[in-house]
């Protein structure tokens, strides 16, 4: 296997705990909105050449980052340069991850970049079959320490933490299952005023819990003060949250958005919803999971083993090519 190094930027601090996770070398990198921001840039990867890595691997098409990419294959040729894709394209929708998305597209054809991993199986499939060298890569995140549950009250605690403020969050379709769930209370992660807004409006317990920074720490300490996690956006390719949530023994309740259940029925269905915008249904889920925790929670076990088995291969396989 060739040395490599994974190159991130701060502007997705929730993709960032997975990979860092996933890739322990790593290093922080600005992104590219000045001149002085490429020349730092530059000037770290080139040291890091010279120090013996032989392929470059790039969280994500950033802001700036083409013009860094197109330098480094100028000056070393013989330098592999990979990225991983951190959008999809439902998310093209947003001006900033349309452009930076061609743009690696464009790279790739015009082979600067040698091969793109994309973490969901079916964006892989289709930009394979449009000729793009590319592979899938298996989202994934090993706890290091567990993390002891917080007996914070006697009512069901529901944590929604959302990092994003943005549609493919559900924030309120999320938040309404306050309402259709007795003797609970929602912990949630104060993105917008309208969010309290809205629960004094349908007047849903609740209490403010906010995550100050977006680490590993800070929102382990918040998701272990619940009883259970709902994590259901509409679309996503790094589920943070939920394998934060599972890896410290709190059930996550997720979309039905994901390629990680598709040989699991057993636990599937005590946490995928099938219905993410429904919140009578998916009261009833966190119902049926909290009754069966602990099955939840053998079953979590068996099902990452495997998976951390596949994982691993898997990384191993996009590092080769």
């Amino acid at each position: 296997m060739k040395k490599y190094i994974l190159l991130y930027g701060n502007k997705k601090l929730e993709d960032n705990i997975c990979i860092k996770n996933m890739f322990p070398n790593n290093k922080e990198i600005n992104l590219g909105w000045t001149d002085f921001d490429y020349n730092i840039n530059i000037k770290i990867i080139t040291q890091m050449i010279k120090d013996g890595i032989e392929q470059v691997i790039f969280l994500g098409m950033e802001i700036g980052w083409d013009r860094l990419i197109k330098t480094i294959k100028e000056k070393y040729p013989n330098i592999i340069i990979k990225i991983i894709c951190n959008t999809l394209d439902s998310l093209l929708y947003y001006e900033y991850e349309r452009n930076n998305f061609f743009k690696m597209l464009e790279l790739s054809k015009d082979k600067i970049i040698n091969n793109i991993a994309f973490l969901k199986k079916g964006q892989y499939k289709i930009y394979h079959e449009l000729g793009y060298n590319c592979s899938y890569l298996m989202e994934n995140y090993k706890i290091k320490e567990k993390k002891i549950l917080e007996n914070i009250n006697d009512k069901i605690n529901i944590g929604i933490y959302p990092l994003n403020y943005t549609w493919d969050k559900n924030i309120f379709n999320q938040l309404c299952i306050g309402k259709m769930l007795e003797n609970s209370i929602i912990r949630y992660n104060k993105l917008d005023d309208r969010m309290k807004d809205f629960l004094i409006t349908m007047n849903i317990e609740n209490i403010e819990d906010n995550i100050e920074n977006i680490d590993e720490k800070s929102i382990i300490e918040k998701i272990i003060k619940n009883n259970i996690i709902v994590s259901c956006a509409f679309t996503e390719y790094f589920h943070t949250i939920f394998f934060l949530s599972m890896e410290n023994d709190i059930p996550c309740i997720v979309g039905n958005t994901s390629d990680l259940f598709e040989d699991d029925e057993k636990l599937k269905k005590y946490i995928v919803t099938e219905a993410e915008d429904n919140a009578i249904l998916n009261a009833q889920l966190i119902k049926k999971c909290l009754k069966n925790k602990e099955k939840v929670k053998i079953l979590y076990r068996i099902w990452k083993d495997k998976y951390n088995k596949l994982a691993d291969k898997n990384k191993e396989v996009f590092l080769e090519k």
